[in-house]
């Protein structure tokens, strides 16, 4: 049998002790898997609620124990799911969320409490369609100096090391196509586990052992055994018994199954949007929010640019009154002076040197003089 025959898609990845998978084939719509999963989206539509409509908040009169079943309507995904029940938490403001494990899709999941409803019971005894997988006969280690034998030597491990789970993460991800054949099953808490050979083809249509090759890349933090000495150290191994929404260093790794409408939340009252009957997914709303405070954020910049621009437009002038052309007397404030008087000659200031208004206020007064005289002004002829 090909490595092709069994290949596999790895839905959720903390170590190489383990990972959840499902065959390739199992998402192809003939397959039985893809089946039931639509005859139970389908019975979920009619009894809780249809895929796009909001789910009716109806709160549960209690919280699902753990290791319980229930049905979950997924935002991601689009449909109703099968899930288990792992913990209940509840946020500093009070509200209560679920830490879900999605049995057939192989997703660890935080959601509210509204997307969830008990599972039909004729749904309850198809077995989780995704599978817990580990590679066999390799064991974490590390390195320590041996004072007796004055050297360093590599002693098995409860943890496996960062460095270990990058490698293996990185593979994966470049992966062309992944196989798996297990060969063990290992039984930890209710939960069956495959112990088997995990296979890379890469682009180039190269395949290779996953072991063999953390085992090269990382020799000081991997221990190769034979299956009697690693079935017997991976019951020690605390890397095993993982809860299943957190990564191998410990810190929360899920989805959060949550709709939220920030922007309308923050610029419009709640009550006129009580019954809104679709939500936006809360990533991509928060980034159109951002996008809409930044425009706005422009425009009332444009607007007060405009504004400042129409007004210099309208200040009146810095002279108050202009001498008429008759060459009437004519007060003009300016700080380089404090009075002129115009009559019929040419105006002095009191200070030696004139500003540039002043000089301008001059030449404008000189020029209508001239006019006037040149024109015959009746007030000239009185005098």
């Amino acid at each position: 049998m090909s490595l092709l025959d069994n290949s596999i898609h790895i839905t959720h990845y903390i170590n190489p002790h383990c990972f959840y998978y499902k065959p390739e084939t199992a998402y192809m719509q003939e397959h039985e898997q893809a089946k039931f999963a639509a005859a139970f989206n389908e019975w979920c539509e009619k009894s809780y609620g249809t895929i796009y409509d909001t789910v009716r908040n109806t709160q549960p009169c209690k919280h699902p124990l753990p290791g319980e079943l229930v049905a979950l309507c997924s935002n991601q995904l689009q449909r109703w799911i099968r899930c288990e029940m792992e913990e209940v938490t509840v946020d500093v403001d009070d509200t209560t969320w679920y830490y879900l494990w999605a049995i057939d899709e192989g997703l660890p999941i935080k959601t509210h409490t509204k997307y969830v409803r008990p599972l039909p019971k004729e749904f309850v005894k198809e077995p989780a369609h995704a599978i817990r997988g580990a590679i066999i006969n390799i064991l974490p280690g590390e390195t320590r100096f041996d004072y007796e034998e004055d050297k360093q030597i590599l002693v098995p491990t409860t943890k496996w090391s960062p460095g270990i789970v990058s490698t293996l993460e990185f593979m994966l991800e470049n992966a062309e196509s992944i196989s798996f054949l297990p060969s063990l099953k290992y039984v930890l808490k209710n939960e069956t586990i495959n112990i088997g050979e995990l296979f890379i083809i890469t682009q180039a249509n190269v395949s290779y052992s996953v072991a063999q090759k953390l085992h090269e890349a990382c020799s000081d933090q991997v221990i190769v055994t034979q299956n009697a000495k690693f079935l017997k150290g991976i019951e020690y191994l605390r890397a095993l018994n993982k809860k299943r929404y957190l990564n191998n260093e410990g810190f929360d790794n899920h989805a959060v199954n949550k709709f939220e409408t920030y922007y309308l939340q923050a610029s419009h009252d709640s009550a006129s949007h009580a019954n809104m009957g679709s939500e936006t997914d809360s990533t991509v709303t928060v980034k159109v929010y951002e996008w809409l405070r930044q425009n706005k954020e422009a425009r009332i910049a444009i607007l007060e640019q405009q504004k400042a621009k129409k007004d210099r437009i309208q200040e009146p002038p810095a002279i108050n009154n202009i001498a008429s052309a008759s060459g009437s007397k004519t007060d003009v404030t300016d700080s380089s002076f404090h009075k002129l008087v115009e009559s019929g000659t040419d105006a002095v200031p009191f200070r030696s040197k004139p500003s540039n208004l002043i000089k301008n206020i001059k030449r404008h007064q000189t020029r209508q003089l001239s006019k006037t005289a040149a024109g015959g002004s009746p007030s000239i002829a009185s005098e």
